[in-house]
């Protein structure tokens, strides 16, 4: 505002100076050099010209300083000083806003309290428009806001169904965890992320790009160079995950084969001492805590392993308290915004980059083994599963200890 001032009016030092006062402060310098001008010849209206400020501001200034009477203690106005707030002089703006938005409002059974509108702040100004008001985008949301509307996210929090046993599985969930701690035994939680396609299809988010960057204009599998399936095994103690990533199906398979080469590689030497590996995860899919291929997998993983499997599976609807889906899934899905997966390496590169402030680490495999998704029953799958498996006394269904054979 002052650059423009001739030095013999504000100096340099002066600007300076006039950078670290408040309002007050700068309005009293202001005033004082103004005096000293205006002894010089100089009328208030050619100062505040030079200045850049008004002749009101120079004027008060110097009669707070005369007077000895200023806004007060602590204050930089006098209170009711300063720009008038615009919507208290028209609430006839507010009764059209709430009586346009009256017929769009919406909300649940649920929680009466919480609403929302299914219209957008041009859609409200053109409505506006058409009764007459000419109101400015920023009174219209200043509108909105005092009646308690702000722009917000759906959160995924609602349960789809009321599950039974839902809390008692949640305790029994707390509880495993903290004995394993207690004692030094290996989490891990395990789930598959959404397929993905290669290709140059358009990803959510944006990228750096020194020109407009273009994608295939539909997302047919057809034109894609394949698809992978992202399965993560987390480490919860640890904050590493192991990411795979396939190019056949999500089967129990592809997940026992998974577990096997990170106990191996990674999760052996980590762990020298543990017996017993727990995994938590979720109860349908490749993990179905019903379907008996998984549990079949699940034996012969740990007679591969030779060590004991503790499965804990999280209640039906209630996945998104799965560890891994906010540890690691939620932080790979922003690596791979923006720009597409053009390929099997790329994506594995971009996920490998994941990183987050408290430490993760992402350690990427791809597994290009094909997996059929129908494969037989063995006829003794009941005489070992009445050796193999221990099904706690309570809510065994989703809690259950996977023995090696010898």
């Amino acid at each position: 505002m002052f650059t423009k001032a001739p030095p013999e009016v504000l100096s340099p030092s002066d600007l300076a100076y006039m950078s670290t006062l408040n309002e007050r402060d700068r309005r009293w310098f202001l005033a004082t050099k103004a005096a000293d001008l205006k002894a010089h010849g100089f009328s208030y209206r050619k100062v505040s010209k030079i200045m850049g400020t008004s002749t009101h501001t120079l004027q008060n200034g110097r009669q707070e300083l005369l007077s000895g009477e200023g806004p007060g203690d602590g204050r930089i106005r006098r209170a009711g000083a300063g720009r008038k707030c615009v919507l208290p002089q028209h609430p006839e703006w507010t009764r059209a806003v709430v009586q346009i938005i009256e017929p769009h409002t919406a909300g649940l059974p649920q929680d009466e309290n919480v609403v929302w509108i299914s219209l957008s702040v041009t859609q409200i100004i053109n409505e506006l428009s058409e009764a007459g008001y000419d109101i400015s985008r920023y009174f219209v949301r200043q509108i909105l806001d005092s009646l308690g509307l702000r722009e917000r996210s759906f959160y995924k929090d609602l349960p789809m169904k009321e599950v039974k046993n839902r809390d008692e599985q949640f305790q029994r969930i707390s509880s495993i965890r903290e004995e394993a701690e207690a004692v030094g035994l290996p989490i891990i939680s395990i789930d598959t992320k959404k397929k993905e396609m290669l290709g140059n299809f358009k990803r959510e988010g944006k990228a750096f790009s020194n020109g407009q960057p273009l994608a295939y204009d539909h997302d047919f599998s057809t034109f894609s160079d394949g698809q992978i399936v992202p399965h993560g095994i987390y480490d919860v103690t640890r904050n590493v995950d192991y990411m795979t990533l396939g190019i056949s199906h999500d089967t129990s398979k592809f997940v026992c084969d998974n577990i096997a080469r990170v106990w191996r590689e990674y999760l052996k030497e980590q762990y020298p001492t543990a017996h017993t590996l727990v995994i938590l995860c979720d109860g349908g899919g490749s993990n179905s805590s019903a379907h008996r291929i998984v549990k079949q997998d699940l034996m012969d993983l740990a007679n591969k392993l030779g060590i004991r499997l503790l499965v804990v599976h999280y209640p039906p609807y209630c996945s998104k308290f799965n560890p891994i889906e906010h540890r690691l899934f939620s932080q790979v899905t922003r690596s791979w915004s923006g720009a597409p997966l053009m390929s099997l390496q790329n994506a594995a590169d971009r996920a490998a980059m994941t990183t987050t402030k408290k430490g993760l680490k992402v350690l990427v495999h791809i597994n290009s083994k094909t997996y059929d998704i129908k494969r037989p029953i063995e006829e003794s799958y009941q005489k070992r599963l009445a050796r193999q498996v221990v099904f706690a006394p309570e809510l065994g269904k989703w809690n259950y200890l996977v023995k090696p054979a010898n």
